[in-house]
């Protein structure tokens, strides 16, 4: 997990050491270049609490959080004429500036989630896909709304894949599964107690797991067979909506789906055709009128 999600989850942190967190998570760049006697005069804490923090988020000291955290920041950083994810407008915004800021965050959130994809990832994907029996999908709240609208695309093309969408669910669907499953995991931060309970009794069934998750070390990404990062620059908690992290996610299952319908491209648009016709409800002549 990175320094950011770890800092922003203030897991087991007492209460000096969350001020200490959030001064960071606000201060951003600038509290790499404070020495650890003034970090501690600014959050009214002391150097001892500061090491005590550092140590507690899995690193050797202040020093070695300065390094780490300023290169996580500079793997994360906006240039000058990029939108800010979390607060992609502000109250002084006008209609106009939040319909062009959106669409400037989606275009650039594609481009960074692009440049995480790796061909020779999306093959083996693709390769477990074809493999697989049974596709199950897991994720929480806002996960589950992209992973729904990937289903509902396989499915079309005849490919069976089953997700639910309660805790209790899931975790009945995980019991259930086997060697000839294939788990897509969908989780942002990767330490979302649910997914990882879910995960573990995956790994105890044999199921080969993809995890759709952020970019860094999290517990999910440990129990994986192959990890694929969505964008990253999307704080947990401070954030007006998760307008970057359910786009990126979106992109990433529609490019996976995009992959594996290509293996068989005729196939596909023959079976999906065929489903839509069938399942569609409008009347008889309205549908050959649209196929002429």
């Amino acid at each position: 997990m990175n320094i950011r999600t770890q800092l922003e989850l203030e897991d087991h942190f007492t209460d000096s050491e969350k001020e200490i967190a959030r001064y960071i998570l606000t201060n951003g760049k600038d509290v790499v270049k404070d020495s650890i006697s003034t970090l501690a005069e600014k959050t009214y804490t002391s150097p001892a609490t500061i090491v005590r923090l550092t140590k507690k988020i899995g690193l050797e000291g202040y020093n070695d959080f300065r390094i780490r955290y300023s290169a996580e920041l500079e793997k994360l950083s906006l240039s000058d004429n990029e939108i800010d994810v979390n607060f992609p407008f502000t109250k002084e915004s006008s209609y106009e500036e939040i319909m062009n800021n959106l669409i400037l965050l989606s275009h650039q959130t594609l481009e960074h989630t692009k440049s995480l994809l790796d061909e020779k990832v999306l093959q083996k994907v693709v390769k477990m896909m074809k493999k697989a029996r049974i596709i199950d999908l897991y994720g929480t709240e806002n996960s589950l709304l992209a992973a729904a609208l990937f289903q509902n695309k396989m499915t079309r093309i005849g490919k069976n894949v089953d997700m639910r969408s309660l805790d209790g669910s899931q975790t009945f669907l995980a019991s259930a599964s086997a060697p000839d499953h294939l788990a897509i995991v969908i989780s942002y931060s990767g330490e979302t107690e649910n997914v990882i309970r879910w995960v573990k009794i995956l790994k105890s069934k044999h199921t080969p797991l993809i995890a759709i998750t952020s970019l860094g070390d999290n517990q999910l990404s440990r129990y994986a067979d192959i990890i694929i990062s969505t964008d990253t620059r999307e704080k947990l908690f401070h954030k007006i909506a998760p307008f970057s992290s359910i786009l990126s996610i979106e992109y990433i299952l529609s490019v996976i789906y995009c992959c594996y319908f290509q293996e068989d491209y005729d196939g596909h648009l023959d079976h999906k055709i065929s489903f839509d016709k069938m399942s569609d409800k409008r009347p008889a002549h309205l549908l050959k009128d649209e196929n002429d």
